[in-house]
């Protein structure tokens, strides 16, 4: 029986993951540095401690990338303050379907705590769940399964009884790897086809997920 649903925030809850690109794109420009969307998309799902990490690889062992990261992350806020939070098509009635049976709801992010509260706070969701978590609270950040099997604990709720929402492919892979039923709502790239096929589905937009919680009873 489905008991709990885990949302991804940037690029599943909202269309932040584009936001972002720009920010980065920016600021590593300013830098001296040529960006590349495929480095960008090769940030998507991970935490901070590994895009760091990914920043030494792409610009050199002398990088900044503390500094680098801290740049995109006030640019992209500065974005979010002067445009709002842009919401992905269907979030607010699949919260509304979920919240119809009573399901428990919890967010999964990257992003620091203090952003996924700002965000929920700016479009109002924040009622709609009852636990938040970053990756930056466990050990490893996807795509390792530890924030989601630390979500499960906390619901005392089994991974088989979860279901979890996710854009990226490091997304599903840490669901995947944590036995976790998954769907994909791809954002800016689609994910591996050996992954799509471990899905429970692949579907464009949140809207057609609500049909698919009636899978689980």
């Amino acid at each position: 029986m489905l008991k709990l649903i885990i949302f991804d925030m940037d690029g599943l809850m909202f269309a932040t993951e584009q936001v972002n690109c720009r920010a980065f794109m920016e600021v590593v420009k300013e830098e001296g540095y040529h960006p590349t969307f495929e480095q960008f998309t090769s940030f998507l799902g991970m935490n901070a401690r590994d895009i760091q990490k990914k920043y030494y690889d792409y610009y050199g062992e002398d990088t900044d990338a503390e500094g680098i990261y801290k740049k995109v992350g006030s640019r992209a806020k500065q974005i979010i303050k002067e445009e709002g939070v842009p919401e992905k098509n269907g979030l607010r009635e699949l919260l509304n379907a979920v919240k119809e049976k009573k399901l428990h709801t919890a967010v999964a992010s990257g992003s620091d705590t203090s952003v996924i509260k700002e965000y929920l706070e700016k479009t109002g969701l924040t009622e709609y769940f009852d636990m938040v978590l970053s990756s930056k609270d466990v050990k490893r950040g996807k795509p390792y399964p530890d924030i989601f099997l630390e979500i499960c604990q906390k619901f005392d709720v089994k991974p088989e009884e979860t279901l979890v929402l996710e854009d990226s492919s490091n997304g599903v892979h840490a669901a995947l790897a944590g036995n976790l039923p998954v769907i994909n709502i791809p954002d800016l790239l689609p994910i591996p086809e050996e992954q799509q096929e471990k899905c429970v589905a692949v579907v464009s937009d949140l809207v057609q997920v609500i049909p698919l919680l009636d899978l689980k009873k």
